[in-house]
């Protein structure tokens, strides 16, 4: 399964918005650069992102 999830774009997509979520927790860094609204933005666009890459999604990752 580990090794399914390191071949998974959805997988890492995900990891990519942990790591702005986390960054922008620690030290607000989006919100300094582009503003408030860019930032929630930025975020809204990853888990639109998200979805997407769940909905075509077509094997386990088991199966990878």
């Amino acid at each position: 399964m580990i090794k399914g999830a390191l071949k998974s774009k959805t997988v890492w997509w995900n990891v990519l918005l942990a790591v702005l979520g986390g960054l922008e927790l620690i030290g607000a860094h989006l919100t300094t650069l582009f503003g408030a609204q860019v930032a929630a933005a930025v975020l809204a666009a990853g888990a639109m992102a998200n979805i997407a890459l769940r909905a075509i999604t077509t094997q386990p990752l088991s199966e990878k």
